[in-house]
């Protein structure tokens, strides 16, 4: 009898052992499905917040990092950056005896935002704005000279000096070089920590980089982002898992092509017509994949144009145009019309210049310097000590190796040129050096018609000029996706699931895929400063997240009680000899007696 009823048991055992099996094999499943603490962080996008998130993350402790460009080498319109990144009460103002604060420059971005940004997001914004400066300085960037660009109250774009020889360093290339020869150090001290490779790979190694590399789309397993399927420079397809993804992918200056483009959809019919200062890669992937997965968009309409994109003399109709960078105007180059006379503020608000541009400034003939190809153009001047303020290896590249400049002995050569009165040229610069005049060693802030206050620099009639030619251009996008306010005061930046009415778990976003800090006008100076300071707030988070699974919080909280419960087990099986291990048993009542069903044994009691 003993030997039937252990039969039985044994029958019983079996069953609820491959019932119990098929349910744990669901939840394999499911494990290998949610997102898990040791899974991989993947950054979409090369530029500078990709590389800032990328750095942030290493810095952190995430067991892999894999970051991915579509490009051959990393970069992006960050790479391109020429005029520097907004900070305030950072040392080199101090050095420089420049007065500022957080308050004035909250107030400045507000206001060239139209008071439509994202108040939090802007506070962020300032008050990471020197530990930004910081954090570039650290990995080798010299940030020791400073801007007045276009909206600001006081001077606080951060630059890189140029060298009175040799050649010089654009800012956002430098800041580029610098952080990549931060990253190649860490390769250098842990080769397996960060590897430079074209394949999907990536099961053993630390850090990853993969580029001519696009993604396709976010993978999701129910509320939790779990990777991306990309497509590689050989066409083949493939999917990356991660516990978290961090979009970088910039905005999308660029997208005018495709059936979903972004700018079809929002920017208008006026944008369209206009070039570009971005490269091919600005197509708001980042922005296309999340808002199929429902993430919110926010201020999609609001696209900046730049007044001043050079025109190329030797390809006057190119779709895309190389900045003319604000600093050429902050230090002290005048903007003319067609007909020889000023007619704006040559720093005011970039859309307040463009709309003055547009209105006063009619298209070019081919004669004059190759001609504007029928936009409408100003002419942007510079005499020698505009462009010694500016650093005169930096203009030599735009007026010798891009050939961008044409220099005229006088202002009566240039009133030739154009073909108008050489009279209103003279009295163009009598007026406007009356204002220098008034404005030298006075604190009192003198504004012209215009409202200037800032007057850098005289022209004189008989002196050399340097003139380009600009036209307005798409430059940036200030609408993306939708980071939750209030998980960003927490030193968070996850994107905001529209449908869900909360954020995806898993998705973070930072640079100009973002939306809601800049409001209806970027301030010059701030992209930069957007990609530091949230590349590493969604860096930081990204690497510290540790998802909570329902079923596993369940499972962590019974093992929490069994330890709690063991040493009383321990005594009420301490004849067994596996008593130390963790046990599973059951008690069956029937006519035979009591039988207790344990992992290692069964007992038929009397």
């Amino acid at each position: 009898m003993r030997l039937l009823a252990a039969s039985l048991l044994l029958l019983i055992i079996g069953f609820t052992a491959t019932v119990m099996a098929a349910h744990n094999d669901e939840k394999g499943r499911a494990r290998r499905k949610a997102p898990a603490p040791e899974e991989p962080v993947i950054v979409v996008g090369g530029g500078l917040a990709g590389l800032s998130a990328t750095l942030e993350t290493v810095k952190h402790g995430a067991t892999k990092v894999i970051l991915i460009d579509s490009e051959k080498s990393l970069g992006g319109n960050s790479a391109k950056a020429s005029s520097g990144i907004n900070a305030c009460n950072t040392p080199t103002q101090e050095r420089m005896g420049i007065e500022d604060s957080t308050d004035k420059f909250r107030a400045d971005t507000m206001s060239a935002g139209d008071r439509e940004n994202d108040e939090g997001l802007v506070d962020v914004l300032v008050e990471e704005s020197a530990s930004a400066i910081e954090f570039l300085e650290e990995a080798g960037v010299d940030l020791g000279d400073i801007n007045l660009c276009g909206g600001h109250s006081v001077p606080r774009t951060h630059w890189i000096p140029s060298p009175k020889e040799g050649k010089p360093i654009p800012v956002g290339f430098g800041i580029i070089s610098a952080l990549k020869k931060k990253i190649e150090a860490i390769q250098k001290e842990d080769p397996e920590k960060i590897t430079l490779i074209m394949e999907v790979h990536y099961n053993v190694l630390k850090e990853i980089i993969l580029l001519e590399t696009r993604v396709l789309g976010l993978v999701s397993w129910n509320e939790f982002i779990t990777g991306v399927r990309v497509k590689g420079a050989d066409g083949k397809s493939a999917e990356i898992s991660g516990k978290a993804v961090v979009l970088t992918t910039g905005g999308f200056s660029a997208d005018k092509g495709e059936d979903t483009s972004l700018l079809v959809e929002f920017a208008g019919a006026d944008k369209l017509r206009l070039p570009t200062t971005n490269g091919p890669f600005a197509r708001g992937d980042g922005v296309k994949m999340a808002r199929a997965m429902g993430a919110k968009v926010i201020g999609m309409d609001r696209v900046q144009v730049h007044p001043t994109a050079f025109v190329d003399p030797a390809a006057p109709s190119a779709p895309t145009k190389f900045l003319a960078a604000e600093a050429l105007r902050g230090k002290g180059a005048l903007l003319l019309s067609p007909k020889g006379v000023r007619f704006a503020n040559e720093l005011g608000r970039r859309d307040y210049v463009t709309a003055r541009i547009q209105k006063e400034c009619a298209a070019l003939p081919d004669g004059f310097q190759g001609g504007s190809a029928g936009a409408p153009a100003a002419l942007l001047v510079m005499n020698e000590r505009a462009i010694d303020a500016f650093g005169r290896p930096a203009f030599t590249f735009y007026a010798v190796v891009k050939k961008f400049f044409k220099k005229y002995e006088n202002a009566d050569a240039l009133a030739t040129a154009l073909d108008v009165d050489p009279a209103v040229i003279k009295k163009t610069f009598t007026t406007y050096n009356e204002f220098v005049t008034k404005s030298a060693g006075s604190k009192v802030r003198t504004k012209d018609a215009f409202e200037k206050t800032v007057f850098p620099v005289s022209f004189e009639e008989k002196e050399p000029l340097h003139v380009a030619l600009i036209t307005p251009a798409i430059h940036y996008t200030m609408g993306g996706l939708q980071i939750n306010k209030k998980l960003i005061i927490d030193f968070q930046a996850e994107v905001f699931n529209e449908f869900m009415g909360k954020p995806f778990k898993g998705l973070f976003a930072a640079g100009e895929v973002a939306g809601g800090v800049h409001g209806a006008n970027r301030l010059a100076g701030n992209s930069l400063l957007e990609c530091v300071v949230f590349g590493r707030i969604a860096g930081k988070t990204a690497a510290e997240r540790q998802h909570e699974i329902p079923w596993l919080s369940n499972r962590r909280e019974k093992k929490r009680r069994d330890q709690e419960d063991r040493p009383q087990r321990r005594r009420h099986h301490e004849a067994s000899a596996h008593c130390g291990q963790r046990r599973t048993t059951r008690r069956v009542v029937g006519q035979y007696g009591e039988i207790t069903v344990a992992d290692d044994s069964i007992t038929v009691a009397e």
